[in-house]
């Protein structure tokens, strides 16, 4: 529970939660946490009445034993509790080959990948720049674009050892660490001759050294503000380049769960995985305190057996 603005999660007792019309009441195995969970700990986003269960996505039981994913959790008892209670056009079925874990990454996170990355009309030999590539969104970003027939992929991210591993993996073709000096020069130096697509789950400064390092006529989808909420661009920055703000969250749950059904089509085939980090929830506070500092893969807590 948080019971203060800003404050750390820590495990508490709350009253069993009621049914509530158009609602399942679900049994909590596994919980995720996301970026706007921290903001609404702060009262940035959505911010509930104090006391809260934070947390809005996860894997349940139903009443039939059935596994199931589940999105926006009722904000009053939210995903890291025993028992929550989510509207029922936001909970689908999990198929049984198909990891808790996964389920969960490949859900708010993958999909606000993948539809964006769609907008973006992907072509065979388009050659990609993920900005923000280590962090769960960018790590889904990076196998779609793999997936839609891109022909180069380039990872940037400020933390060198998950860009080693997303090139070990065979997810990236190359890397680009930020934050040493001149990002614009580093991202020109790997773009060839220019980026023509960009997907940025940074935007701030990283955003305009990737524009300098992109071909006119290039796709730019900004999906995320992690590098801060402001940038400054001239005119020869956007010349002859489409840019795109696209957010996912409020988009209609059929169209999200179908989007969410393709990547774990792709995860069957051994197109998608993500990095997870678990937890129990007794060391909430240590999860949390991971999400903050923005972490190199989607931290999962294990609510319950």
């Amino acid at each position: 529970m948080i019971t203060e603005r800003a404050g750390t999660p820590a495990v508490g007792y709350a009253t069993e939660p009621d049914t509530q019309d158009g609602c399942y009441k679900l049994k909590v195995l596994a919980a995720g946490l996301q970026p706007t969970d921290i903001l609404r700990s702060r009262g940035i986003y959505k911010a509930p009445e104090l006391p809260y269960i934070p947390g809005g996505e996860g894997v349940a039981l139903l009443a039939d034993g059935n596994r199931v994913y589940f999105g926006h959790a009722i904000p009053s008892c939210g995903a890291l509790a025993e028992w929550t209670i989510v509207p029922k056009e936001e909970v689908w079925p999990l198929p049984p080959d198909i990891d808790e874990g996964q389920a969960i990454a490949l859900a708010i996170a993958g999909t606000g990948a993948l539809i964006p990355l769609r907008q973006a009309n992907i072509m065979p030999g388009d050659n990609v720049l993920i900005l923000g590539a280590t962090g769960p969104v960018g790590q889904v970003a990076a196998q779609v674009a793999r997936a839609m027939g891109a022909g180069r992929i380039v990872a940037a991210a400020r933390s060198l050892q998950p860009l080693l591993r997303l090139r070990e993996r065979g997810i990236v073709d190359d890397i680009v660490q930020l934050g040493l000096g001149d990002d614009e020069k580093s991202l020109k130096d790997s773009a060839g001759e220019g980026f023509t697509v960009i997907f940025d789950a940074v935007f701030g400064a990283p955003l305009r050294a990737a524009l300098r390092a992109s071909r006119y006529h290039a796709r730019i989808i900004c999906v995320n503000l992690a590098g801060g909420d402001d940038v400054t661009l001239n005119g020869g920055d956007i010349a002859r380049r489409t840019l795109h703000a696209v957010g996912t969250g409020y988009r209609p749950p059929a169209e999200r769960r179908a989007a969410w059904e393709y990547l774990l089509l792709l995860a069957r085939k051994g197109r998608m995985a993500v990095d997870c980090v678990w937890f129990d929830l007794g060391q909430i506070s240590s999860a949390w305190a991971l999400q903050r500092a923005s972490p190199a893969g989607k931290i999962i807590v294990r609510v319950s057996q």
